[in-house]
């Protein structure tokens, strides 16, 4: 059963969601792009549709959007012709499109004034002092099937042939073949506990002496470079920032709107519901 929390958070993420992608148009940068029998399409409405369009179709040239666009307007028109405007479904679901938009601009609204410059580097200062830095490490491995292959391939090593070429070679990473088995910088969780604890063992430059076992297969590691992990720049970020603090501004600008209103809810059949979630009156 969903929680009137949960019910609260789905209602401030579908408010929020799609915000932060919504270009300005200036006037003066929002040309006609196309006239219908006098009636104008202005650049921001071709974009306003692409917003909506699904990822794949989004990415269409700009004539075949524009296209699609000419060829609604069309019907449009002659949906109006017949009246079918004034239709009771049509009404309710312009009405629903209206309040759509309607929240869309109150929530942007709300969100720009309360997420300002100060207001995000504020959220940084207080991420950076509960900031607790960690050991990670650099590593490259070579993955085998088993453990007479990792013998071997450690074998191989130890008369110099180079581990990124061995990597290349033998390990049935699929990235291996690209990468020669380096893995980057890892943290001891990101990893299996049981390659976590080879890798944080050794030292830099070294090369593991026996292969270690994971559900994977059989492991031969390298370890390049240990060192602490640092907090990411204010740039890298903002774009975390700035999310998790419009979920929160939303999501308490709908906790207050609920507690003040005076809400009845009923059940599909039209009977009163006896139990009501927390804010309803």
């Amino acid at each position: 059963m969903m929680t009137p929390a949960v019910r609260r958070g789905m209602l401030a993420f579908g408010l929020i969601a799609g915000l932060a992608a919504t270009p300005a148009f200036a006037a003066e940068k929002d040309p006609v792009v196309a006239t219908i029998n006098g009636s104008a399409i202005h650049l921001s409405e071709v974009a306003e549709f692409q917003r909506g369009l699904p990822p794949q179709l989004a990415q269409a040239p700009f004539q075949a959007i524009l296209d699609v666009l000419i060829t609604n307007r069309l019907v449009a028109e002659e949906a109006d012709k017949e009246g079918l405007r004034k239709d009771p479904q049509v009404r309710r679901e312009v009405r629903m499109a209206e309040d759509a938009a309607v929240r869309h601009a109150w929530m942007s609204k709300k969100l720009r004034s309360a997420i300002s410059g100060e207001a995000l580097r504020a959220q940084y200062d207080q991420l950076v002092s509960q900031f607790k830095p960690e050991d990670e490490v650099h590593a490259l491995h070579i993955l085998v099937p088993t453990e007479a292959e990792a013998q071997a391939v450690i074998a191989d090593l130890n008369k110099g042939v180079d581990f990124k070429e061995e990597a290349k070679a033998k390990s049935q990473d699929p990235s291996a073949k690209k990468n020669g088995g380096d893995l980057g910088f890892f943290t001891k969780g990101e990893m299996v506990p049981a390659f976590a604890d080879a890798a944080f063992a050794m030292k830099p430059g070294e090369i593991s002496k026996t292969p270690v076992k994971s559900q994977f297969g059989w492991h031969v590691i390298k370890v390049v470079e240990i060192r602490k992990t640092t907090p990411p720049t204010f740039e890298q970020a903002k774009p975390m920032l700035r999310e998790r603090m419009a979920e929160q501004v939303a999501q308490k600008l709908v906790t207050e709107l609920r507690s003040k209103a005076k809400i009845k809810t009923f059940n599909p059949d039209g009977s009163p519901v006896t139990e009501h979630p927390a804010g309803a009156k």
